[in-house]
């Protein structure tokens, strides 16, 4: 019990009497760091989890809750109901969920799970299978920093030999989760067929376990404070800076960005994403979820909340025209006002009334010297995809077009009359 008491105080610097919100489970694990922090100075809170999974659930609920009333803990009850889609996933949101509120009721960051030493073997092993960053095949971290919460595993140094040696030398009640028997789940799998072979070779292998996971740990964290210094606040890859790294730095800097969005991430989307930065294609894109995109525009590369550029064409009327992106677009066919701040269009005839829209493919510009398309027009001014679609285009009935937001006027139209317009937005050129 000193030595988690030491880590608490020691390693999270965390002050005596603070409140810990415990997530407790009923078996040997979280019972065991219970009991050590009932006996500790700090005051504690207890949720506890009902997956509606299994039948001795009910049973671990009265445990726990039996356990608080008789050491005059707070209990607080949540069950979980998935009914579709990644159970572990979405039962892990929900718990973190909960677990996030009670930690405000309290006023506390504090947030401690009884994940212990086998348990960290067993994430290093699943990582290595399913591929992740550097800090992913570190495993699990004692201490993680989720927004205003602080979550902490103070057993991650002790094995599961240890645990359950405590236990029966202080007889804490607890009782054995019957899943844990079953192969159904790949950790399972590991912790039956797999570890035990690893550990009949190596009898101190859980230490070099946690000597691989602070090696691994401390690389990374190195690697991190150079990827942000790189970053700072825009969260933009400047693709001529990219290419100079050290493919370690290049590597955190992709998965730097798919952590700040909260996705998915694995070693096969970074080589991806990277294979797309250092190829000689200025445009393009990977989907990273069904919301969002990676976007490569010639020197910049972002991630980017997907939009849909939806199919428009708006009437010009005479005067101030709002459009949808707060746009407004003011067209004034005679004028003897000040025009100073106004396009000119000079024409012999048009086919009104005028329309505007949004770029369409097979889009022809006139020039004096014949025509050119309006895509080839915007890739020679390296104009990136995602502004290219957002592009205001005036076009008379016969949509000939007239002007392109920022990029193009029709000169070839003649001189007999003119018409006034301006155009007030903003184009976003990056996220």
């Amino acid at each position: 019990m000193n030595k988690i008491i030491s880590i608490l105080k020691n390693e999270c610097q965390i002050e005596s009497k603070a409140t810990l919100i415990l997530s407790v489970s009923g078996g040997v694990d979280s019972m065991v760091l219970l009991s050590m922090l009932t006996k500790s100075p700090y005051q504690i809170a207890v949720v506890h989890f009902n997956h509606q999974k299994r039948y001795q659930s009910l049973i671990e609920k009265d445990l726990v809750k039996a356990y608080c009333e008789k050491n005059e803990i707070p209990f607080h009850y949540y069950t979980i109901s998935v009914k579709t889609g990644n159970f572990h996933h979405q039962a892990h949101q929900m718990r973190n969920f909960y677990l996030n509120e009670v930690a405000k009721m309290y006023q506390t960051p504090y947030i401690l799970t009884a994940h212990h030493l086998d348990d960290l073997f067993e994430n290093i092993l699943i990582k290595l299978t399913r591929g992740s960053n550097l800090l992913g095949y570190a495993g699990m971290q004692m201490i993680h920093h989720d927004h205003e919460f602080t979550y902490i595993k103070p057993l991650l140094t002790m094995s599961k030999e240890e645990i359950i040696a405590y236990a029966a030398e202080h007889h804490i009640e607890y009782l054995q989760d019957e899943s844990n028997n079953e192969d159904y789940y790949l950790r399972n799998r590991y912790r039956h067929a797999v570890v035990p072979i690893m550990k009949q070779e190596n009898e101190k292998l859980l230490d070099q376990v946690m000597q691989y996971n602070k090696q691994v740990t401390h690389a990374f964290e190195f690697i991190r404070k150079t990827t942000q210094s790189i970053m700072k606040k825009d969260h933009v890859i400047h693709i001529p800076h990219f290419v100079t790294y050290d493919e370690a730095i290049q590597d955190d800097i992709i998965a730097y960005l798919i952590e700040n969005e909260h996705l998915t991430l694995s070693f096969e989307i970074i080589q991806k994403i990277k294979k797309i930065l250092l190829s000689k294609k200025p445009n393009q894109m990977f989907k990273l979820s069904k919301d969002h995109v990676f976007i490569k525009a010639y020197d910049q590369a972002y991630i980017k909340v997907l939009s849909v550029v939806k199919a428009i064409r708006i009437k010009v009327a005479e005067g101030e025209n709002n459009l949808l992106n707060m746009a407004i677009f003011t067209f004034l066919p005679k004028t003897e006002t000040n025009t100073e701040e106004f396009t000119k269009l000079c024409y012999n005839k048009l086919a009104f009334p005028l329309w505007l829209r949004h770029r369409e493919d097979g889009d022809l510009l006139a020039f004096d010297y014949g025509h050119k398309k309006l895509k080839k027009l915007l890739i020679d001014a390296k104009v990136p995809n995602e502004e290219r679609k957002k592009l205001w285009v005036l076009t008379d009935n016969d949509d000939r077009i007239l002007w392109v937001e920022n990029y193009y006027l029709n000169q070839t139209l003649g001189d007999a009359k003119t018409l006034y317009f301006q155009f007030k937005g903003e184009t976003k050129h990056a996220k």
